[in-house]
């Protein structure tokens, strides 16, 4: 705080598909991601600590987002398999291209839960149908990342 006034990072930029710095606005894109968990309630529901499952959001393995002063895990994220909980196989592709990128962990929320037109859906319900590569190239198209 330089000039008495609290000076606040946009993390997403609003050319990138994000919400703005309104608090409503990363509520409601939360929310039509089917909502979040605190880092405890994620990491009890893969049976792992608190702390891994930070490790597993700060490397880029799961998506976290900061809402407030806190992390929260977007639902959308997991699956079950074998009746354990997991996170969706591609997520950690994306996450990273969106990182890498700087777009932000918001924007991948955005990407997730829009229809793409190429995929003829959600790209997050094309992972649930394990089409990686073709989400993947998605992310790489919005992001205008080059492929070789």
């Amino acid at each position: 705080m330089r000039s008495g006034r609290a000076t606040h990072r946009r993390r997403v930029p609003s050319s990138c598909g994000g919400p703005s710095r309104d608090g409503a606005a990363y509520a409601a894109l939360l929310a039509a991601a089917g909502g979040g968990l605190s880092l405890a309630e994620a990491a009890e529901a893969l049976t792992i600590s608190r702390q891994a499952m930070h490790a597993l959001i700060r490397t880029g393995r799961a998506l976290g987002l900061m809402h407030g002063d806190r992390i929260v895990v977007p639902r959308l994220q997991f699956c079950s398999r074998g009746g354990r909980s997991e996170i969706l196989p591609g997520i950690d592709r994306i996450v990273r291209l969106f990182e890498e990128t700087k777009a932000g962990p918001w924007s991948a929320v955005q990407f997730l839960i829009d229809p793409d037109p190429n995929l003829g859906t959600t790209p997050i319900a094309a992972l649930r149908d394990g089409q990686v590569e073709a989400v993947e190239h998605a992310a790489r198209a919005l992001l205008r990342i080059d492929e070789d």
